[in-house]
């Protein structure tokens, strides 16, 4: 193989050094995922982040070396070529670090399969918008970082001095080895200054001797036992939803149901003036002051609203194929459907949960912009409603009106836009230290602009005179941040205080006063009230939903909320966050760590019991 150049020690050598320089390249980049972050207030916890760090993504970088580089280096039969796609290959590595940086400063959470599938099937935009300005600076990026390895690859072809390639592996491997035995200690103890910087590091799952250090009377048992109540039972696929058959007295009344929801629309944001028409509604109807959704996340918000139950039955209503009750129950009293949103049903799968049981179901909106495709659902929805008064008036109506641009932070040059100075959101920029007011100005402008279509639909019904037989509820799927918490979280599917999770919500009801509640209510709500109160429903609530009654709320003292890849128990001041897999944080209200905590163990028992009891 001579004449092919054939080298696989030389290019081994070689990516070994380029390697080293990829990992110094690769520790600066990760020092964005500890931006914000206390540093320890005790030794130990300063050489565990410090061993953490270091060994972690040492660890990470021996893994890619022995899967990707080394075979590339022993199979490319060319020397030349094999530099070059090592090159290309380490590039790829260190841009998917710097992509996975932005992802956990944006939302707290890392890359994983699930935002993967929401990228690749996000064909229009209607999830992820970038602007033009945002894609160039990653073209550029991506320019760079090749630029700079190709320059330092060829500086290192011909070393001046060896390098001590396994006296840097073994030392390294020793700092991940310590690193996981003071994990091992921590996680015993309890230890949250320490443990709680596991989640900041990328695919990091630091060792755990239980069963050992309890054996050696090592184990903080009370810590164990908070931690353990907080777990889920990931094995409970099947589900018995209802509880039992729905019982219901004859409906010979029937009123119609408009449900208007906004994406990422905030408790603050529904006022006089960011939104007039729906503020004007709100002064005729119930306006609930506390109300919260399910989650901090469109998929969990939405299936809260209309499941009434946590997201943590997401999974298994999908793989059951198990649509909602209240839509079954709005089929069997004949209910005509209009469901009009702006982004895609099919990412999330709304078309295989929520709407499932939804014939002729119409999947998403025209339009290359959030705001277009709301202008477009709108104009759909009043033909739909059109229609549906001259040709099947007899018959009542159930309506969904999903609107997404403040989601998009879009809005439409021709119509009016009156929060100034504003601009277009750049996610590269956010930092604890930016200041939101111009993003925050684009926001209330695509509020506003939404807020003029809702009229449109609110004024349609009252010139149908359909208001006297309609209970049409406006709220948001979820809301949204701009570093309220200052924190550095920006968005939402973040965190679960109040600024991601708290919504509008106005609810007129014929034959209702219009009222403010102030008693917390929330998304589970909703389903048991609508059956109950309008679908005649007589079975209790407790055998479809977590929720109450909307028109005779009573106070509790604690909530749940969900996201893709985790759950809060809020109570008392305290936000008590799970991941699936059971590890457990605590904050206060505006987000700070509570190292310790005086939990009360019948609220987690009563959380605990609502997202496992429709489990078979």
């Amino acid at each position: 193989m001579k004449h092919l150049d054939y080298q696989p020690m030389r290019s081994i050598s070689w990516s070994l050094r380029l390697g080293f320089v990829c990992l110094a390249f690769g520790y600066l980049i990760a020092l964005r995922y500890l931006a914000g972050v206390a540093w320890p207030d005790s030794f130990l916890g300063a050489v565990y982040l410090t061993t953490a760090f270091v060994g972690h993504f040492a660890f990470l970088a021996l893994i890619a070396w022995c899967s990707v580089i080394l075979p590339t280096a022993l199979i490319i039969p060319n020397l030349k070529l094999a530099k070059v796609l090592i090159t290309l290959e380490l590039g790829a590595l260190l841009l998917l670090l710097i992509v996975d940086t932005f992802v956990f400063q944006q939302y707290r959470f890392h890359l994983n399969m699930f935002l993967w599938k929401l990228i690749l099937n996000d064909t229009n935009n209607e999830i992820f918008a970038f602007s033009n300005t945002m894609k160039a600076l990653a073209v550029m990026a991506i320019a760079l970082v090749m630029a700079i390895l190709f320059f330092i690859g060829q500086k290192l072809a011909q070393p001046k001095k060896s390098w001590p390639h396994v006296r840097l592996i073994s030392a390294l491997l020793v700092v991940y080895l310590s690193a996981n035995l003071i994990h091992i200690w921590a996680d015993a103890q309890y230890i949250q200054s320490l443990t709680r910087y596991n989640r900041n590091l990328p695919v990091y799952y630091p060792a755990t001797a239980t069963k050992f250090m309890a054996k050696h009377g090592w184990l903080n048992e009370e810590a164990q036992q908070a931690n353990a109540s907080l777990s889920m039972n990931k094995q409970n696929a099947s589900i018995q939803y209802p509880l039992n058959p729905l019982r219901a007295a004859p409906l010979t009344a029937p009123m119609n149901v408009l449900i208007i929801a906004v994406d990422s629309w905030r408790a603050d944001e529904m006022n006089a003036e960011v939104s007039p028409n729906i503020w004007d509604f709100s002064q005729r109807s119930m306006r609930y002051n506390a109300h919260f959704s399910g989650s901090n996340s469109t998929r969990a918000g939405i299936f809260s609203l209309f499941y009434g139950l946590p997201s943590v039955y997401w999974d298994a209503m999908f793989a059951n194929k198990q649509g909602p009750v209240l839509i079954q129950q709005l089929k069997d009293n004949d209910y005509q459907f209009g469901v009009f949103t702006a982004a895609t049903l099919t990412n999330p799968e709304f078309d295989r949960t929520v709407f499932r049981d939804v014939d002729n179901l119409r999947l998403t909106s025209e339009g290359d912009t959030p705001i277009a495709r709301d202008i477009d659902l709108t104009e759909d929805w009043l033909q739909w409603i059109d229609q549906h008064q001259q040709q099947g008036a007899d018959k009542p109506f159930f309506g969904f009106l999903f609107y997404d641009a403040p989601h998009g932070y879009s809005i439409d040059d021709s119509l009016p836009a009156p929060f100034l100075p504003e601009e277009d959101i750049n996610y590269l920029v956010l930092d604890n230290d930016y200041d939101p007011t111009l993003i925050r100005n684009r926001y209330r402008n695509a509020v506003y602009q939404d807020d003029k279509l809702i009229g449109q639909v609110l004024s349609d019904l009252q010139d149908k005179q359909l208001l006297d037989n309609t209970i049409v509820i406006i709220t948001g799927d979820h809301g949204q941040e701009f570093n309220d918490t200052k924190h550095n979280y920006w968005g939402h599917n973040s965190n679960f205080a109040a600024p991601q999770t708290h919504v509008p919500f106005i609810m007129h009801w014929p034959g209702q006063t219009a009222n403010e509640i102030a008693v917390e209510t929330s998304h589970f709500d909703i389903v048991p009230t609508l059956l109950h109160r309008a679908l005649s429903v007589t079975s209790p609530e407790r055998d479809y939903s977590m929720g109450g009654n909307l028109l005779a709320p009573v106070q509790k003292n604690w909530r749940l909320a969900g996201s893709y890849s985790s759950f809060a128990v809020i109570s008392e001041g305290l936000i008590i966050v799970s991941s699936l897999d059971g590890s457990m944080h605590i904050y206060n209200e505006n987000m700070d760590e509570v190292s310790s905590a005086a939990l009360d163990y019948s609220v987690l028992s009563k959380a605990m019991d609502e997202m496992k009891r429709f489990y078979k």
